[in-house]
């Protein structure tokens, strides 16, 4: 058989990427972000959101009916000043919180939007459906109340103004987005010339290669995608790097500022080698629908120490589909905790042999005498712990109040038998008369941190079954469930 590769008919993620900042709607809220900002947000606009809205709006009407019939005893808990505006906010809200609502407010639920800071202080740029449904709306609210809200210009830019000691809001409809930030009250007109747009930053996240290869490297570049970067946000508190972002925190913070010209060069170098160990976390949307949502949190971490952490790695016994079935939420965590206890004792023996030098460190090297003094007197059932899983099966409310709950809790161990032990020696007088605890039958030996399980090696757990004494579980799912086998990688 021979095949032909069409190499036309495939886009790389780069020019996926590329594809969607250059985006003409995108790139009208991108190039007012400066491409230094010290975190983001960023939705690209997609039409699964309706889909998913949708259907959380629709989960949320029984409480929406519940607040509603409970409005004015509410209303009366406000203070008097504020309750008239309140109330016609309130008012024009009626009905309105659906898909189909918010259009009729000039909000797009699927909308393009920007998440940032000026400096480290946040700004929000989103596309509108309808900029003069959404002025209509802010009148009826200002006539309602009686009420006019303050104004003040920027050159020919008009903006609705929160007055502040020590920091400032601003609030504008310009063009078809709606632009909020705060500032520094010092720094007002400095940051919302940059927020309103009166003014452009040098170099823009739209511009921006970086930005462009996080959403290559994290496949992130159809509906959202985000950051906070942790050097940017170093290099201010150093009294360093972009003059916006340190000027803001100046203002904010003048007593900080005063010490930066006490930090030597061996203060910031030890700084930013600390800060070097997770430069940034990066985080998205990677799917949305009626369904639901799917994402991602990313750390990025030095090549070094996430080598090290990946061989912390372990399987999450207790929540293999073909057994939990179908429950309304499940999450689990592992972690091989021998090898994360020695982790963490390895790095504090290794500040102890070199202390930092910088001052301002200090403490640090105290904790990491204390975490080796902890260490020694940790249980050694401790250092056996595989990590566990939480799956819910049913839950009835009453109100705001549960009523009846059914699900069952699985804890991941090296050693059951010893597990066991440990929890008979826990009083029975807090144990719940409808809790039940079962170990698996699998061998209490579990491979040493050195050896490769095979990818039938089981692993021992425990589970304990929480449910309501009314609702009985079904036969088809027992309350101790056995962890499916396990794969050490």
């Amino acid at each position: 058989m021979t095949s032909l590769a069409l190499p036309a008919c495939t886009r790389s993620g780069s020019q996926v990427a590329a594809d969607v900042v250059a985006d003409p709607q995108l790139q009208q809220l991108l190039r007012h972000v400066p491409a230094d900002t010290p975190y983001a947000f960023i939705g690209m606009g997609s039409a699964g959101t309706r889909g998913f809205m949708d259907k959380m709006y629709g989960s949320l009407t029984p409480m929406l009916k519940l607040l509603d019939s409970k409005r004015a005893e509410l209303e009366r808990g406000i203070p008097a000043e504020h309750r008239k505006l309140v109330t016609a906010i309130l008012d024009e809200l009626q009905g309105k919180l659906s898909v189909d609502g918010l259009a009729a407010l000039g909000l797009d639920v699927e909308a393009r939007f920007a998440i940032y800071g000026l400096g480290l202080l946040p700004a929000m740029r989103v596309q509108l459906r309808d900029a003069k449904a959404l002025r209509a709306a802010i009148d009826r609210v200002q006539q309602s109340a009686g009420v006019s809200f303050p104004t003040r210009k920027l050159g020919e830019l008009e903006y609705w103004h929160i007055a502040g000691n020590y920091v400032s809001g601003a609030v504008a409809i310009v063009d078809d987005q709606l632009v909020l930030g705060v500032a520094p009250t010092s720094l007002a007109d400095r940051v919302f010339a940059l927020l309103l747009g009166s003014e452009l930053p040098a170099q823009s996240l739209g511009k921006s290669e970086r930005f462009q290869q996080l959403l290559v490297d994290h496949d992130l570049a159809r509906i959202s995608a985000g950051f906070i970067d942790a050097r940017t946000i170093a290099e201010a508190f150093l009294g360093e790097g972009d003059a916006l972002n340190k000027d803001v925190l100046a203002a904010l913070a003048p007593e900080l500022a005063a010490r930066w010209p006490q930090l030597g060069d061996v203060c910031k170098q030890e700084i930013r080698q600390l800060v070097a160990l997770a430069p940034r976390m990066v985080f998205g949307t990677d799917k949305i629908d009626a369904d639901g949502f799917s994402g991602k949190f990313v750390v990025e971490l030095r090549p070094d120490l996430a080598q090290e952490l990946m061989a912390m790695r372990a399987p999450v016994g207790g929540l293999d589909p073909a057994s939990i079935g179908e429950p309304i939420f499940a999450m689990g965590a592992a972690l091989d905790m021998d090898r994360a206890l020695s982790f963490v004792q390895n790095k504090a023996m290794a500040i102890q042999s070199a202390p930092y030098a910088c001052p301002q460190l200090a403490e640090l090297n105290t904790a990491a005498s204390d975490i080796s003094r902890e260490l020694k007197s940790t249980p050694p059932e401790l250092w056996k712990a595989r990590g566990g899983a939480l799956v819910l099966d049913d839950l009835k409310l009453a109100g705001f109040l549960p009523s009846e709950v059914r699900g069952y809790v699985s804890i991941g161990f090296t050693d059951t038998k010893a597990l066991l032990n440990a929890a008979r020696q826990i009083p029975s007088s807090r144990a719940s008369p409808s809790a039940t605890t079962a170990a698996s039958t699998a061998s209490p030996t579990a491979p040493s941190p050195s050896s490769t399980a095979s990818p039938t090696a089981s692993r021992p757990a425990a589970a304990a079954c929480w449910r309501s004494a009314r609702t009985p579980r079904p036969a088809s799912r027992p309350c101790s469930p056995s962890p499916p086998p396990a794969t050490r990688r």
